[in-house]
């Protein structure tokens, strides 16, 4: 851990592999992942997962049925009412995530800098002017002031005219999202097609702080991370963000929140930090099992970690967990450890699972098998016919 935060922690802990466990299965069941702890809503999973993981259609709809008491809540995803308090952005490492209007805000502001500096590669890349490129943009402000929500080839169709190509109204389009004028909409009413579209954000989300300085930001942003997944590992942090060790440590010294040093081998050879308050909630609250779930294609519970994975994985090589390119795969997860893979097949509208030989006990077959029937109806209750998702 670095040497910023020795001024932050106030005590080290050591815990044994069992008391490691309890930990961790604390730490998903405060996001819904637990029978007794089942969240209410969409707007309450997004907040306390820190984001619906949205690179992947399917994802943000099975991430809140994992998580949700009533299936359906989950079909508010799909309808303009419950999709009015969450935003998507492209912000963690580049990926698109939807999140409440604060955590959103935050986490454009904090990553913004890259995203910017990549859509400013792409118009020197595209061999267009700044000034074609501002005067692109002006019209697509225009565009989206009198119309409202458009489909981005509409736009492309509307603006592409007069000698300005098509490349050209494109990077104005990407340059105008990175930096916050612009919002992404996927207004599909079905969670595996899209509609997608753009808005002016300051009338599609007037509670969008798009102006908020990056030190905020950052401040907030990993605050919450710290607070939602702790314990990390500034690997850990790093990783999930793509912030610099500074930037992270400097969030987390502005925040002044307190830490606790939480030593787990298995986990990593590092320390970890957790806020020392959590960790004070974490020993009074008694044990229970999370019991089964299947998370989504890139889940945030997971994706949150990257050196101490071990935490999910246990002696599970990451390949049963992760495709070739790094993403984590659609999870079978017993007791915060990942016991196989699941996959929806939609000639069949259904669930199919797949457990690691030996990783399930006889007695938990069954609740394997019912909560992918469960997760079987939710999906289906909000699937479009004739799609394949992969």
């Amino acid at each position: 851990m670095t040497p910023e935060l020795e001024p932050l922690i106030v005590d080290t802990h050591h815990l044994p592999d069992g008391e490691a466990s309890r930990l961790w299965q604390w730490v998903l069941a405060r996001q819904g992942l637990a029978p007794h702890t089942r969240l209410g809503s969409v707007e309450e999973t997004a907040d306390l997962a820190l984001g619906l993981h949205a690179a992947r259609l399917p994802s943000p709809f099975q991430t809140v049925a994992a998580r949700v008491s009533d299936p359906s809540q989950v079909l508010r995803l799909l309808k303009p009412a419950g999709r009015r308090g969450l935003v998507t952005v492209r912000c963690m490492r580049k990926t698109l995530h939807t999140l409440p209007l604060h955590l959103a805000s935050a986490a454009h502001a904090a990553t913004r800098h890259f995203r910017e500096r990549d859509a400013l590669r792409a118009v020197v890349n595209a061999h267009v002017s700044e000034a074609d490129v501002a005067a692109a943009t002006t019209d697509l402000v225009a565009l989206l002031d009198q119309d409202g929500p458009t489909g981005h080839r509409d736009i492309e169709r509307r603006l592409a005219v007069d000698g300005r190509s098509v490349a050209l109204v494109r990077v104005a389009l990407k340059l105008a999202w990175e930096r916050g004028v612009l919002t992404y909409t996927n207004s599909s009413p079905v969670w595996n097609r899209e509609q997608r579209t753009f808005a002016l954000a300051m009338r599609a989300y007037p509670g969008l702080n798009t102006s908020m300085g990056r030190e905020e930001g950052t401040e907030t942003l990993m605050s919450a991370y710290l607070d939602r997944y702790g314990p990390v590992s500034m690997r850990d942090a790093t990783w999930w963000s793509a912030l610099s060790r500074r930037d992270v440590a400097q969030a987390w010294v502005r925040a002044g929140v307190k830490l606790v040093q939480v030593v787990v081998p298995a986990w990593s050879p590092h320390p970890m930090v957790m806020g020392a308050d959590r960790f004070t909630e974490f020993t009074q609250a008694g044990g229970q099992e999370s019991g089964v779930h299947l998370l989504a294609h890139e889940d945030v519970a997971l994706k949150a970690y990257f050196e101490t994975r071990t935490r999910y994985l246990g002696s599970l090589p990451a390949s049963k967990a992760f495709n070739q390119i790094g993403e984590v795969l659609p999870t079978v997860v017993l007791n915060g450890r990942v016991v196989g893979t699941w996959a929806w097949d939609p000639k069949d509208s259904r669930v199919r699972h797949k457990t690691v030989p030996g990783m399930v006990p006889e007695g938990a077959r069954s609740r394997v098998r019912s909560t992918a029937r469960r997760m079987s109806e939710a999906l289906r209750s909000g699937a479009g016919h004739a799609v394949d998702t992969g």
